[in-house]
């Protein structure tokens, strides 16, 4: 190891972390190997790197390889006889802004994958690049063989050249399971640039030869799942009711989409069963609510491969023989997205509800976040109006409740500050520092003084008594606000 340069255990060390690093955090590693009797090592490490051309600065203070850089190569050219014969690239218009004009004879140099550099020139009159006549021979290069060629540095001329069999990856089943193995000892998902700088253990852009390929990878693999917008992680980690949503959008086939549909609605609340008539199978779901029993009869399917939507339908007799047999209130078919209007005809003949999958997604995702009545599902096959207005007016309504729930603890809380500053309000002030504070408090428009003194009148009556009414008007809180939820959650405990 003492025969060796500084630049030569550098090399070494940036080959065995497979990724950039800052010249101190390569200095501290160095010394450990090849202690320098110099007084500023970090700065010795730093001017030998920049002195050899294996290495390049990625970002300030921090050392690459160029050999990495490769990755990045992302202008194709496919060769000719004429240019295996002489040597030469003809500049195409998408590779012309890549190269000066300045001068009619450029000087240029190209690194392969090895480090090995080309010196070759760039030609302006012939519009052609001229001196690779041995790095072909030497890669053994034929016609319509792919060659890419990547930016180093335009200023300094220097470009990478790297053959596409170069350019392969490892298959598509190792390289997903190395991407399996980084999220698994991350233990949490990561960005679409991480997991591909990762993988590929160099720094990469959105142009990157590779990134078409490590996405198809994450999309394709049922074990990676998008948490947000270029975020992934692993399926296992999804909580059982996003794996269920998951599975249902990524259903391939109708007989399981048919059996996550019939999980959906035993998440809802609902009782199920599978019924035969003739060739095909529905999910027969009652709601057991006493006198107010309500049951449904269900089909799902999925689009094929070609059609963006349902224009057809093949059980339509059966869906209407099911139906009498079970005395059931709706029909329901089920499915990503429909044509509506060639539908409509046969929907009407057999009162058949088209149900899109979106609409599914949304209620479970409201479902899970506070539960649903089976009384209040109903409402969603209404005939009065479509499925999606039904499901706006259920989505709303609740909201208004959620939004009064809400108010209150804004009035507790408003209340709780000016009380520290011996302010007293009525329901007009309370109504005007509310709104004030709208952009904090709501994500919907300002509050009215009715609402407001609503809320005020029902929290200061009993068992609430949480606010009080003075006689000058004055809204008063009974309880700091702590204590005053902690009431409310008693009492809502003590009456359910």
């Amino acid at each position: 190891m003492r025969h060796k340069s500084v630049a030569d255990v550098a090399y070494e060390i940036l080959i065995k972390h497979k990724k950039p690093l800052h010249y101190r955090k390569i200095a501290e590693e160095l010394i450990k190997i090849k202690p320098l009797k110099v007084k500023e090592p970090y700065y010795a490490v730093n001017a030998s790197m920049s002195g050899d051309k294996r290495f390049m600065r990625t970002k300030r203070g921090i050392w690459g390889l160029v050999r990495w850089k490769y990755k990045n190569a992302n202008i194709k050219y496919s060769l000719t006889s004429y240019c295996l014969k002489d040597g030469t690239m003809f500049l195409t218009s998408y590779m012309r802004p890549f190269f000066s004009r300045d001068k009619k004879i450029i000087e240029v140099t190209f690194i392969d994958k090895e480090g090995i550099e080309i010196e070759a020139v760039v030609n302006n009159e012939l519009n052609c690049i001229i001196g690779l006549k041995e790095w072909y021979k030497k890669k053994e290069l034929k016609v319509n063989d792919i060659i890419f060629i990547g930016l180093i540095d335009y200023d300094k001329s220097k470009y990478f050249l790297v053959t596409e069999n170069e350019t392969l990856m490892k298959p598509q089943e190792e390289l997903s399971e190395k991407i399996f193995k980084i999220l698994e000892e991350e233990g949490h998902p990561l960005s679409y640039k991480e997991i591909c700088e990762r993988v590929l253990e160099v720094e990469v852009k959105e142009d990157n030869l590779f990134y078409k390929y490590i996405i198809d990878i994450l999309r394709k693999d049922p074990r990676f799942v998008e948490d947000k917008e270029d975020i992934w992680g692993l399926f296992n980690w999804l909580s059982e009711i996003k794996k269920l949503q998951v599975k249902l959008i990524t259903a391939e086939d109708n007989e399981n989409f048919k059996q996550l549909i019939q999980k959906v609605f035993e998440f809802l609340g609902f009782e199920t069963s599978l019924i035969s008539e003739g060739k095909t199978s529905f999910i027969l779901i009652k709601a057991q609510l006493d006198y107010k029993t309500y049951n449904l009869i269900v089909d799902g399917k999925i689009l094929d491969k070609k059609s963006k939507r349902i224009q057809k339908y093949e059980y339509w007799n059966e869906l209407g023989k099911a139906r009498e047999k079970n005395k059931v209130d709706f029909s329901v078919i089920i499915s990503t997205d429909f044509d509506f209007d060639k539908l409509n005809k046969k929907t009407d003949e057999y009162k058949v509800v088209l149900f899109e999958l979106r609409w599914l997604d949304s209620l479970i995702k409201e479902h899970n976040r506070l539960p649903f009545s089976l009384n209040n599902l109903k409402l969603i096959f209404s005939p009065d109006n479509s499925v999606e207005n039904n499901i706006y007016k259920l989505f709303e309504r609740r909201k208004q409740i959620h939004n009064k729930i809400k108010l209150i603890n804004i009035i507790i809380k408003v209340l709780n500050e000016n009380s520290s500053k011996k302010l007293y309000l009525n329901i007009e002030s309370l109504t005007k520092i509310i709104n004030q504070k709208s952009i904090e408090y709501f994500e919907y428009k300002k509050v009215q003084k009715s609402e407001v003194e609503e809320i005020t009148e029902i929290f200061a009556l009993e068992p609430l008594n949480i606010l009080q009414k003075t006689e000058m008007g004055s809204i008063i809180l009974n309880f700091k606000p702590e204590l005053a939820r902690e009431r409310l959650n008693k009492i809502i405990k003590e009456m359910f």
